[in-house]
């Protein structure tokens, strides 16, 4: 665990490079803590001046009497090294690099960097930046910093912190949020990363007992991994994530590139691991400010159950539109709950879900009814999340349900969440009721609803790995005798590939193998079949002629053998063939693709899709990264649009699920455990069967160490 106390709370702050001009990053910290009060002590650093803004200033870093926890450096990229190493002789722990001129500059900028950092490592001095904003500590009056982050509106303490590669965009966030009243404590912008990084931070703001929810801006990160643990950790301890992740379209992924120079893996292994994890992903601004307002209560639906009321019909419409579109599910009401409902609702609304209470329902008079209405849907048993549509009630109708809400809402765990789209003026009061009770506003139906399926996902991932943990398949090993023989090899056979496989778990076919000495007498175990060629020099058999399928007879298998080393002799003339495969055709499955991508940033990753014909026409993929258990298998299986082939459409025969994600499962440990030396696996095809899986076809690819 990184301890950065003395980076966020810092006793003592040495500011290098301020000058007479106030719009210099140095002299805008060195300001910005003044105006704000920092308690601690504060060094301003430039041999021209004897005082900057009344504080005495210094020549250098070594010439400040006593200790120092943090040193601001903000002067030009080549004046940067012999500051650090000032720092390191002094015993400076942290250093904060506002200056631009580094690894986003080239490769000139890229040899800097790499010089400071050495200098850094060597002192025992760790690095923010460089070519950043800088931070805030909001609580402590910690303003190290310049641009945006030091000028008004000023942040209110909170508990949200936030964590940006992008100091610009991501103080944008934090200011949308501020605008909704959600206070702060840290926001820190992390330029080119060149020491601590994203991920470092977010670790240790898990550990602060200040920050309770924690919003990130990242453009990539070097160790996907440790983004894997971290996300696991923030569910355990229970304190969100919400992450934008930037450069997720090929011109996005560049302008990334140009910007820290950041390094972006697929965004499929992102969402990937944001599913695996509890990690909510935002995309929009307004998603950081409705998921940490519906995150504040810490109510979360046992499932997708919900109920809508109000008094707009459109409304309710708009939220169901949406509400599907994330998972939800507006409910029957039991009768029950519609009897209980008719005696408190006009008989010109509706008691059915959603519950129409009709215009001006509203009001101090009809408060009883309203308490009555909604403990009444909140107890079905059916009902998980309840939204209210206020919409353009005024003044008066939105106080009484506001008194109302904030009552009930301390008697249920499910969440509430309300629609209005009343002016401040009118909802103020009501807003300020509502707030103190922990009610989320929204400022339409359809973030309501987005906002409520941000809220099931979470409770939805929180159960799937407490399920995967109890699974007795989290302390699988495959330790296969024979196997270091192999892995010296850049790729396997067929036939070795499924010995592999068929070793840890996965079934395969009954082939046969033939030598080059058994050609001119083949036989088949039974037919049809399919012959294919083995050659370590050929992974792509079909694109060399070397595979036939259908082989019906012994004259056909003769006739297949000769075309088969005829094409491939022709096609592939320098590949070592050893023989061919011939292997029985599987005739009442449906084709999957099964595999494993090993990926720079994420490491092995498992891809399951529907195959055959299916493959280029559905582009029916779903992905997670290794190793994981059966209910994550099953919610990768689920994603696919292939699932109701394989539950039985049309009246169809159901295939057997479990199996696949058995495979899934038993892949993944596997790959995991020799990443070192896989680079990738593919099954292709694996037919699942009304029992069982069986895979026709396999290649391991292996690779030395990165």
């Amino acid at each position: 665990m990184n301890d950065f106390t003395q980076l966020f709370d810092p006793r003592a702050i040495a500011v290098v490079g301020v000058s007479e001009d106030l719009s210099r990053p140095s002299s805008q910290s060195v300001c910005a803590l003044i105006k704000n009060d920092y308690a601690g002590a504060i060094y301003p650093i430039n041999p021209k001046y004897e005082a900057f803004e009344g504080l005495p200033c210094f020549s250098s870093v070594l010439a400040v009497p006593g200790e120092i926890d943090l040193v601001v450096i903000g002067v030009p990229a080549k004046g940067v090294l012999p500051i650090v190493q000032e720092c390191a002789s002094k015993g400076v722990p942290f250093v904060l690099i506002l200056s631009g001129g580094f690894r986003e500059t080239g490769e000139s900028g890229i040899a800097l960097e790499k010089a400071v950092l050495q200098a850094a490592k060597a002192g025992g001095v760790r690095i923010l930046g460089p070519n950043c904003l800088g931070f805030v500590n909001v609580h402590a009056n910690v303003f190290a910093a310049f641009g945006s982050m030091t000028r008004p509106p000023q942040l209110v303490a909170g508990g949200v912190s936030l964590v940006t590669q992008s100091g610009g965009f991501g103080y944008s966030i934090a200011l949308s949020c501020a605008e909704q009243g959600i206070g702060f404590r840290h926001v820190i912008a992390t330029g080119n990363e060149s020491d601590i990084n994203s991920v470092h931070l977010v670790e240790a703001l898990l550990a602060d007992a200040l920050t309770s929810s924690i919003v990130v801006y990242i453009e990539g990160v070097h160790d996907g991994r440790a983004l894997l643990e971290v996300g696991r950790q923030a569910m355990k301890v229970g304190k969100p994530i919400f992450l934008w992740k930037g450069g997720v379209t090929e011109q996005g992924a560049k302008a990334a590139a140009s910007h820290t120079a950041s390094m972006t893996g697929r965004y499929d292994f992102y969402q990937a691991l944001f599913k695996q994890t509890g990690i909510v992903e935002i995309q929009e601004l307004s998603d950081a400010v409705d998921f940490l307002q519906a995150f504040a209560p810490r109510k979360f639906p046992n499932s997708n159950g919900v109920a809508v009321m109000g008094v707009s019909g459109g409304s309710a419409i708009v939220f169901a539109d949406a509400g599907e579109r994330v998972g939800l599910n507006v409910v029957e009401l039991q009768e029950s709950t519609q009897t209980k409902l008719s005696l408190v609702v006009p008989h010109m609304g509706a008691v059915h879900n959603p519950i129409d209470l009709t215009a001006g329902y509203f009001s101090m008079a009809n408060q009883e009814k309203l308490e009555k209405a909604l403990h009444a849907v909140l107890e079905d048993p059916q009902v998980d999340s309840l939204c209210v549509n206020l919409a353009t009630t005024g003044k008066s109708g939105s106080l009484a349900a506001a008194q109302v809400l904030a009552r009930v809402s301390q008697t249920t765990v499910k969440p509430i969440m309300i629609f209005s789209s009343a002016p401040k003026e009118e909802f103020s009061n009501a807003q300020t009721v509502l707030a103190q009770a922990g009610i989320p506003v929204l400022s339409s139906p359809s973030r309501v609803a987005r906002a409520m399926g941000a809220l099931l996902r979470y409770r939805q991932c929180q159960e799937r790995m407490r399920m995967d943990e109890d699974n007795a398949y989290s302390s699988l090993s495959f330790k296969l005798e024979g196997l270091d023989a192999l892995l010296a090899q850049e790729l396997l056979t067929e036939v070795s590939s499924k010995s592999i496989l068929s070793r840890i778990g996965i079934p395969f076919g009954e082939d046969v193998v033939l030598g080059l000495q058994e050609l001119a007498s083949p036989a088949a175990p039974s037919y049809p079949v399919v012959v294919k060629v083995i050659s370590q020099d050929i992974p792509h058999k079909t694109e060399v002629g070397g595979v036939k399928v259908g082989v019906g007879s012994a004259k056909e298998l003769s006739q297949a053998i000769q075309d088969i080393l005829t094409s491939v002799g022709q096609r592939a003339p320098k590949a070592r063939v050893e023989g061919l495969l011939i292997s029985p055709m599987i005739q009442d499955g449906f084709e999957m693709i099964v595999g494993v991508i090993k990926d720079q940033v994420f490491g092995p990753v498992v891809v399951v899709g529907a195959g055959g014909i299916y493959t280029e026409v559905l582009s029916d993929l779903s992905c997670r990264l290794a190793p994981f258990g059966t209910q994550t298998a099953m919610e990768m299986i689920a994603e696919l649009k292939c699932f109701a082939i394989l539950q039985g459409a049309r009246g169809r025969q159901s295939l057997d699920v479990p199996a696949l994600a058995n495979a899934l499962v038993l892949l993944s440990h596997f790959a995991f455990e020799h990443q070192e030396h896989i680079v990738e696996i593919d099954i292709n095809p694996l037919f699942v069967l009304p029992k069982g899986v069986v895979g026709a076809d396999a290649l391991i690819v292996l690779g030395g160490q990165d």
